[in-house]
């Protein structure tokens, strides 16, 4: 078992013991169960997939802050035509 802090930043070191099969760069899907943290190695991602990834948490950030817009069904579907 290693330790590891969380920074003021909310960022955590994976102790070296237990990251030297990965690469810089690599990506995880990060989940919770109870009191776990838990990364599982995503395999296999263009560059073009970790952008949409990356778009697609920007996107639910704003949703779960409030910021997102809000649409009626009808403005929602007129929005939806332009796109």
């Amino acid at each position: 078992m290693e330790v590891t802090t969380l920074s003021t930043k909310g960022q955590i070191v994976i102790p070296e013991k237990l990251r030297r099969s990965y690469k810089a760069g690599s990506s995880f899907v990060v989940s919770k169960i109870d009191e776990m943290i838990v990364l599982k190695p995503i395999k296999g991602l263009t560059d073009k997939e970790k952008q949409e990834l990356k778009e697609l948490k920007a996107l639910w950030d704003e949703i779960d802050s409030g910021k997102a817009p809000s649409y009626s069904e009808k403005e929602f579907f007129k929005a939806m035509k332009k796109w």
